[in-house]
């Protein structure tokens, strides 16, 4: 039986799960227009923006246009009008010296083009005016994604350095190593370019490292195992809820980032826009040839590379992954918590020596037995029993016993109540 044709306005199909073509371990080769995605990953510092803001910048864009990515991109399209506004020419001049056969046509002047470009000039400035701010606010959005992710890493390093008892060491190092992995891994989600072993066979033990690349979903694993590591750690609720916030945050980021991998803007919008843009374009020679007779190759060809370059650039925009700098994050990720957990001791003993921090493990609370109902108010008086009696230095007192925890300075120490 002969193959269906297929429908090309036929939705994608897609595995039921789901899953990215990432997982299967191994790097596609791109082709080169995918690339040229690499060369937008910029990442500025003071020389670039003194570059960005030169006074000459104009100028020297202009000299590098045969550079530009984006019209590279979009030369074929270019290409296209530049050959039906020059066979357009061709034809006219062929007419004009009578070369062609009775019964050929004068293309020009054509009313009826000129009235369509200039009746939906406006429309197609629209179309294109919110094809590219859509693009750009899904760019903008994973951009603040990752730059949360940023934050958010370094933020649940810290609390594991400060919150997690001093003897627990491996648990801060664990700790350290999956968040780096955490964000690596995401990074492999979306940019398949490198693969799992190469980004973390430096970081993770070759016995994580083979968990991590067996699993189905390797972010979530990830979050599973920091998750798990907070979770074995003598700590206070508060400060697991606080660490388990941050893991939060992390499920929001692969979220939201699937969400814009997966769901573009709408099909409809952007076929309509690229249709409606080439057919204008394709009739724009059509309209210009009796303004501009010969002229009209190089006007024509100058429109359609402004046009197709800003089309480009909403393409290039509406799937961010491509052309964010993710490696760049990751290391800076890496750097900081790995330098988080090197300083950790070193910060603490510095701050103790100045009578700053108290060096017992802040995880770890301190509980002293006292009365609710009594009158002990001695620093050395013991509780016992339900009903039992309250000895102290200063008083009696007869009452439930209540732990509740001692509150430590550098100088003093002072047994808070709490009511029943």
């Amino acid at each position: 039986m002969a193959n269906a044709a297929k429908d090309p306005n036929a939705p994608i199909q897609s595995n039921p799960l789901g899953a990215l073509s990432s997982q299967a371990g191994t790097v596609t080769p791109l082709p080169r227009s995918e690339e040229a995605r690499k060369y937008f990953r910029t990442v500025y510092d003071f020389p670039q923006w003194q570059t960005h803001r030169s006074q000459f910048r104009l100028m020297k864009r202009l000299f590098t246009i045969p550079q530009s990515h984006i019209i590279q991109n979009a030369m074929p399209s270019i290409l296209w009008v530049g050959i039906a506004s020059s066979a357009l020419v061709a034809y006219m001049a062929a007419y004009d010296q009578h070369l062609l056969p009775d019964g050929f046509p004068s293309l020009t002047p054509n009313a009826s083009c000129s009235a369509f470009i200039s009746n939906t000039s406006v429309a197609l400035s629209l179309l294109l005016v919110f094809r590219t701010n859509s693009s750009y606010g899904r760019w903008d959005e994973a951009r603040k994604m990752w730059g949360g992710l940023l934050n958010r890493s370094r933020d649940i390093m810290r609390q594991g350095a400060t919150c997690f008892p001093d003897d627990q060491v491996e648990a801060k190092k664990a700790l350290a190593r999956w968040t780096v992995a955490f964000a690596r891994a995401l990074r492999i989600h979306f940019q398949p370019e490198v693969t799992l072993e190469s980004e973390l066979k430096n970081i993770l033990t070759p016995a994580e490292l083979e968990m991590l690349a067996k699993s189905q979903h390797r972010p979530v694993r990830a979050i599973h195992a920091i998750s798990q590591i907070i979770q074995s750690v003598p700590m206070s609720s508060i400060h697991q809820m606080q660490m388990s916030t941050n893991l939060t945050f992390f499920h929001d980021v692969l979220g939201g980032c699937e969400r814009l991998l997966r769901a573009p803007i709408p099909v409809s919008y952007t076929r309509h826009t690229a249709r409606f843009l080439f057919m204008w374009l394709t009739l724009l020679p059509f309209a210009l040839y009796a303004q501009c007779g010969v002229g009209v190759v190089p006007v024509c060809t100058g429109i359609a590379a402004v046009l197709c370059g800003i089309e480009e650039i909403g393409v290039q925009c509406e799937e961010p992954f491509g052309i964010l700098p993710l490696d760049v994050i990751c290391n800076r990720i890496q750097a900081d918590v790995m330098a988080t957990l090197k300083d950790d001791a070193d910060t603490k003993t510095v701050l103790a020596e100045a009578g700053l921090v108290n060096l017992l493990p802040a995880s770890t609370p301190q509980y002293m037995s006292a009365t609710t109902n009594g009158n002990g108010n001695g620093t050395n008086g013991n509780g016992n029993g339900a009903n039992g009696n309250g000895n102290g230095a200063n008083g009696n007192g007869n009452g439930v016993v209540m732990p509740s925890p001692v509150v430590t300075t550098p100088a003093t120490m002072t047994v808070q109540i709490s009511p029943r």
